[in-house]
């Protein structure tokens, strides 16, 4: 099985490259879907192939660059988790899986444990299947806790705020990210509005690290739109 250090690392690279929506009519790859493990309460994806063709990916330095290298043969990574165990699922036209994976189709390949034929898929699948157009794309729901440390730790007090959370990104030179958090009641989406803007302002955001930064809330939905350059993406990581 892959190290779980370096899936979460991947995790976070897809979290962190996700503005654009997709289509309502982008759908996630049958396959891949039907490995998705019951109870997923994290679910993140990316066109490694797009990202590798990005502006911004050549920009990164080699040593984050590097953390793709793995998977050099895969086109699409999708990662899973639960709070205890963690799924990553790869397409690509590779004939031999990527180390630590373990091959289950033509071209479809896990590390990890995947759902059984028999079992539904879990309700996160449905949030998923109208972002999957997107180069990068993640879902988070209300119980889901982010393998992040320090500081960044705090964002899973955002997350606990929404009844979901869906994450897409366009790549470029710069990385566009477009967070909606969509909340139970309006005092919820309130609140999240209230502490994401104190949450902005005490920490300078707009000015040190990713620039300009929108919020605003509709109904019981609080959208946080903004964009960063490589160096910024990647201070994000550490």
């Amino acid at each position: 099985m892959v190290a779980r250090s370096r899936l979460a690392v991947l995790l976070l690279c897809v979290l962190g490259s996700a503005c654009h929506r997709g289509s309502p009519s982008a759908v996630l790859d049958p396959a891949v879907a039907a490995c998705i493990p019951a109870g997923t309460t994290l679910l993140a994806g990316a066109d490694l192939d797009a990202l590798r063709a990005s502006p911004l990916y050549r920009s990164l330095s080699p040593g984050t660059a590097a953390l793709a290298e793995p998977l050099r043969g895969a086109s699409l990574l999708v990662v899973a988790a639960n709070g205890t165990s963690l799924t990553a699922i790869v397409r690509g036209k590779f004939t031999e899986p990527p180390s630590g994976f373990t091959a289950i189709g033509p071209g479809l390949a896990v590390s990890g444990a995947c759902r059984a034929s028999t079992v539904a898929a879990p309700p996160i699948v449905a949030y998923a299947e109208s972002l999957a157009a997107n180069p990068v794309w993640a879902v988070a729901l209300r119980a889901a806790t982010l393998p992040l440390s320090g500081n960044l730790a705090n964002l899973n007090n955002f997350v606990h705020s929404a009844d979901h959370t869906a994450v897409a990104g366009r790549l470029g030179d710069r990385l566009s990210i477009e967070v909606h958090s969509v909340c139970r009641t309006a005092d919820e989406a309130q609140h999240l509005e209230s502490s994401l803007r104190a949450l902005i302002s005490l920490a300078g955001m707009r000015s040190r690290t990713l620039g300009e930064i929108r919020l605003d809330r509709q109904n019981l939905t609080v959208r946080v739109t903004l964009s960063a350059d490589a160096s910024a993406a990647e201070q994000l990581l550490r």
